[in-house]
């Protein structure tokens, strides 16, 4: 079931942003749906639309590699 509500809240996502990239304007088939707030983190998130945004390809893969980098920063805060 949670396969469809997620393909669910992607089709509303892209509809909603009008199948455009919220960062670089990009429209179009070559987008995805981007969790803004991460769903390990905040799993009761998953398919508020509110929590989503489309980002083409590009701008999905920066923002996946800003959150990664971000997510060590705070680990080694806990660490330190």
């Amino acid at each position: 079931m949670i396969q469809e509500e997620l393909e669910n809240w992607r089709k509303l996502v892209f509809e909603r942003d009008d199948y455009t990239c919220q960062k670089c304007k990009k429209r179009g088939r070559d987008i995805e749906a981007h969790h803004k707030k991460s769903i390990a983190k905040y799993p009761k998130f998953i398919i508020q639309i509110s929590n989503g945004q489309t980002l083409c390809k590009r701008c999905h893969e920066k923002e996946t590699v800003k959150s990664i980098k971000n997510g060590w920063k705070e680990q080694n805060k806990i660490i330190e």
